[in-house]
């Protein structure tokens, strides 16, 4: 230990009152300044142009902030990070394959809430680049214990708090709620219809239904605006509803998750968070400092989302894949949505919409009366309500014949079908049914009865096809049981797709089940892409769907339209996209033998970066911090790495909310 550090050390565990402060691994060229002050510590950073500064108590039982401040003004005195950790149990898999579970409802089965208490007894100030992290030990909330993390960033109004805890216990799935406890004068939200409330807190918390995630505490002095980490917050369900993820009450406001989802979903899985035993959970929630109204700090957070939209990229289009709305039965009915969903895509900046049509909606099996008028309903919906802005693409989750050879007890696995134009296909076929026939009104009809059926239809009409959520839900199997199949094999298959799904806060990435499969399929034999993809039912305005969401952005060779959407296939196939939250955008990746090269775009403070580099038998994952990256930055980086003899390469970007985007792999050889 260095003699600088010594003294440090030495000042913090002198005769101050209070708790030990270990300084030892702070270096205040973070720019983010921390001082023991008595018995306080004060940590004050600059952020656009402004002071911002929070005081934390190193006296057990106290609040934790004793104020927190910007510019020159105190904007809340005495305000204790409150955390409820409500602990259930994690289904045991039904098959031996099966590696992820989410068919599962543990809101139905016993669980306890634990409201977590901090016994202080240490407190660690660490620094890298340009950020600074301060932690408090012993939290603990139940069969949960860890410490309470305020993470701060020089040149952020953020304060970054977390609950980073672990448990030994094995089978346990869990929500938390995050909140602030303290005297606060005026609550406000901005509601469902759009228009902003304010309200002095009474009574006990109740649930609220907000926009943008944002529930704001409103002072004299400007305003605190709670948020989660905008997707890592929403473990995976089939729906977007919004539960009411943000609460108030009198001296208590923030976040908080809904065990089982509201009116209409009581049948619905909600499958809560994975809890690894031995692995650190962060739960997460940001307070934004800032020195105006609710309205003006509402807009202020929003730019970490792009005001939950997806920005422009010059050359690139957005993509989104596999989504249940029912557009075509439902103006078969006369109760069209299709207007409704394309505004709320055109406001999103999200350019092209394929569908998954026919999920537990209209006849998928029926041989042709009323499969046919569906499929001419989805066609003629996709065509009437595209425009210059926004293009829905038919599809279809067909889950039909390719699904062999599944080994006993495993399911067969779902998978999505891609067309570059309109066909018709029924998925059953009759012994005296033809393989292909003119059926007026609607003209060449295919009829698949078999693997061999399908697997021609997508070939003669230069289809795509990929497995949809693999290695969970349905497909917890797949494509590991068919990768030996010569349709897997062939360029028809593309691979699987993306989805932050299980949730678990313990992994600074999400969805890492595909980006491993990514790297597995890629190991195989053949050259497999990994797309994003949403997979929910049902949508209006009303939804929280940003959280949700996930977006390719594809550089597409010539436009798609109603008629002819090939470019989009052929960019699938070229790997010539990247796959996004949102929140990180990759502009350009260059791969040469001893260095790689990215130039990318950000929102909150980036985090990591993630090379998974493959000789083409195993891969590596060199992991490179990031702490100097301060939040919207647009940068290239470069990074030394010997890629001799390495077959290929592709990047993950991740920040410090868990927003990440990644690449296709890149083959050198």
């Amino acid at each position: 230990m260095t003699l600088a550090a010594l003294a440090l050390l030495a000042a913090a565990l002198g005769p101050q009152e209070g708790v030990a402060v270990d300084l030892t691994k702070y270096d205040a060229a973070c720019g983010v300044r921390v001082e023991r002050k008595g018995k306080s510590l004060e940590a004050v950073w600059t952020a656009e142009g402004r002071r911002c500064a929070a005081r934390l108590s190193l006296e057990a039982g106290r609040p934790l902030f004793e104020t927190l401040e910007t510019g020159d003004a105190v904007l809340v005195r005495d305000v204790r990070p409150a955390y409820v950790v409500t602990v259930g149990s994690r289904k045991a898999p039904v098959n031996e394959r099966e590696r992820y579970v989410f068919f599962d409802k543990p809101a139905s089965r016993p669980s306890q809430a634990h409201a977590a208490a901090l016994d202080l007894k240490s407190v660690r100030v660490e620094s890298a680049g340009k950020r600074a992290s301060i932690s408090f030990s012993k939290l603990s909330a139940g069969p949960f214990a860890g410490e309470l993390v305020v993470r701060l960033y020089d040149g952020s109004p953020l304060v970054h708090v977390e609950a980073a805890l672990g448990l030994e216990e094995k089978g346990v799935a869990y929500i938390y709620d995050a909140l602030l406890e303290g005297d606060f004068k005026k609550i406000a939200w901005k509601d469902l219809s759009d228009r902003f409330v304010r309200e002095s807190p009474q009574g006990e918390p109740r649930p609220l239904a907000v926009r943008n995630r944002t529930i704001l505490a409103e002072e004299d002095a400007g305003t605190l605006a709670v948020f989660p980490p905008p997707h890592a917050f929403f473990f995976p369900r089939d729906h977007t509803t919004n539960f009411k993820f943000a609460q108030a009450g009198k001296g208590r406001f923030g976040l908080r998750q809904d065990p089982a989802g509201g009116p209409g979903h009581q049948g619905a899985y909600i499958p809560w968070f994975d809890a690894p035993p031995g692995r650190v959970q962060r739960m997460g929630m940001f307070v934004l400092l800032h020195p105006g109204k609710a309205e003006e700090a509402l807009e202020r957070v929003k730019r970490y989302t792009n005001g939950d939209a997806f920005k422009p990229v010059e050359g690139r289009t957005t993509f989104v894949s596999h989504w249940h709305f029912a557009l075509a039965v439902n103006e078969m009915a006369n109760r069209s949505r299709a207007a409704e969903v394309v505004g709320i895509f055109r406001d999103m900046n999200v350019q092209i919409v394929h569908l998954a049509e026919f999920h537990g909606d209209g006849t998928p099996r029926d041989p042709g009366p009323k499969r046919l008028p569906e499929l001419k309903a989805m066609f003629d919906v996709c065509r009437t309500y595209s425009d210059d802005r926004v293009l829905l693409i038919p599809g279809e989750e067909a889950n039909a014949h390719l699904n062999t050879p599944a080994p006993k007890g495993v399911h067969p696995g779902h998978w999505v079908y891609l067309f570059p134009k309109p066909v018709y296909l029924t998925l059953v076929r009759g012994a005296d049914q033809p393989f292909e026939e003119t059926v007026e009104p609607y003209g060449k009809v295919y009829r698949t009865g078999s693997e061999a059926d399908m697997v021609e239809v997508l070939k003669r009409e230069k289809a795509l096809a990929w497995t949809a959520h693999p290695r969970i839900k349905a497909s917890f199997a797949c494509p590991d049981s068919y990768k030996d199949t010569e349709w897997y094999k062939s360029d028809l298959w593309l691979g699987g797709a993306w989805k932050a799904m299980p949730g678990d806060l313990s992994s600074p990435r999400l969805g890492v089940r595909v980006l491993d499969l990514q790297d597995d399929m890629n190991t195989w034999g053949q050259k497999k892409l990994v797309l994003g993809e949403v997979d929910t039912f049902q949508l209006d305005r009303s939804h929280e769907l940003y959280g949700h969401m996930n977006v390719n952005y594809l550089r597409l060779s010539r436009r798609a339209t109603a008629d002819d959407w090939s470019p989009v296939l052929e960019a699938l196939r070229r790997g010539d996209f990247f796959v996004t939250t949102g929140e990180v955008l990759i502009h350009s990746l260059e791969v040469k033998e001893r260095e790689v090269a990215a130039e990318l775009e950000w929102t909150f403070p980036l985090g990591i970066a993630v090379l998974a580099v493959s000789d083409g038998r195993s891969v590596r994952h060199q992991t490179i911090q990031l702490p100097a990256a301060q939040e919207f930055g647009r940068q290239k980086f470069t990074w030394p790495v010997d890629l001799k003899g390495s077959a290929w390469a592709r990047l993950e970007v991740w920040d410090v909310a868990g927003n990440g985007a990644f690449t296709q792999p890149v083959w050198l050889r």
